[in-house]
């Protein structure tokens, strides 16, 4: 059985607010921690920042489950980043 694909409209003010602080956070980062990692690395570095979403879950801090979900995804944005350049 194909379950029908249902089209959301999506919130374009909503995610444009997210692709703007995930690109401030990589600036933020490149500020930071300008060097290159192995890309093993980075992947360590995405999977610490998922702990912490789960953290902030177990705590119901939804600013901060938004917070450490922005700097995930500006981790993964910078592995994709560094991948491309290869």
């Amino acid at each position: 059985m194909v379950l029908p694909v249902i089209q959301e409209k999506p919130n374009m003010e909503m995610r444009t607010k997210i692709i703007n602080d995930i690109n401030k956070e990589r600036s933020r980062q490149n500020y930071l921690h300008p060097r290159k990692l192995p890309l093993s690395m980075r992947f360590v570095t995405i999977m610490e920042e998922s702990g912490e979403v789960a953290e902030a879950l177990q705590d119901k801090n939804m600013d901060a489950v938004y917070r450490e979900l922005i700097e995930m995804a500006s981790c993964a944005v910078r592995m994709a980043e560094e991948v491309l350049e290869k």
